[in-house]
């Protein structure tokens, strides 16, 4: 129980049972050590080795012999409070580890919505987006399922000045619309989910009966549909 407890105040297992021995033994050489100890002379050497660093014991000569001595165990508490200082420094540096791991973590998330009220919640939350929201698919059906509450998104997109890029189907040509660009791409693009891309999330929207929506928000996600958008740019005609 005692050497458990030793150990705890970073001696190894080996120095924990010299050092007990030689409270016991008082002066003592390293083959008496060994003996009270059970421990391999030569692993005994080590051990008082580790002790003497550590200022747990004294080396004396007598009679031309080399003996070992035991510390006053305070050392022990000094040892203990020196540690126990050092790590509450180390506590200090938790916060700026806190930001550079939050910084540097790839975020992985995946957010699921049902009805329009979900619908909404995704909308809302590309109003906080940091960079152009580029949108391809579905044909516009959002002014369909949301009639009263897409103009006043997008006046407030264009008052937080986001530009977005749209993708739209030839049939719906021509569009206007505050801040944006648009091209267009053949009718046999056709598609019931509109794909939002914007601060390294994907929004999906599927316009069926009961509308649903995903974000998701993965950095090779994010750039393989931004990859997608930009060929599909390319390609697309004013």
């Amino acid at each position: 129980m005692i050497q458990n407890q030793l150990e705890k105040a970073e001696l190894s297992p080996n120095e924990a049972k010299c050092y007990l021995a030689l409270l016991k033994l008082g002066s003592a050489s390293a083959n008496e050590i060994s003996r009270k100890s059970g421990i391999h002379r030569v692993s005994v050497y080590d051990a008082l080795r580790g002790l003497h660093e550590k200022g747990l014991i004294s080396q004396i000569m007598r009679s031309n012999k080399l003996l070992f001595e035991a510390a006053n165990p305070e050392k022990i508490k000094e040892i203990i409070e020196k540690k126990q200082s050092d790590l509450d420094e180390a506590k200090k540096i938790i916060p700026t580890l806190m930001l550079d791991f939050q910084s540097s973590t790839e975020k992985q998330e995946i957010h699921s919505f049902k009805g329009l009220a979900g619908i909404k919640t995704i909308l809302q939350e590309m109003l906080r987006s940091k960079t152009d929201i580029l949108d391809f698919g579905a044909e516009y059906k959002i002014k369909d399922f949301l009639p009263y509450d897409y103009p006043h998104w997008d006046r407030e997109r264009v008052r937080k000045k986001i530009n977005m890029k749209i993708i739209a189907n030839v049939t719906i040509k021509p569009i206007k619309i505050s801040l944006t660009i648009i091209k267009y791409v053949p009718e046999k693009f056709n598609s019931s989910v509109s794909t939002y891309i914007f601060d390294n999330k994907v929004a999906l929207i599927m316009w069926v009966d009961n509308p649903m929506g995903i974000i998701i928000e993965h950095k090779a996600v994010y750039e393989s549909y931004r990859n997608y958008f930009d060929y599909l740019w390319n390609v697309a005609k004013k």
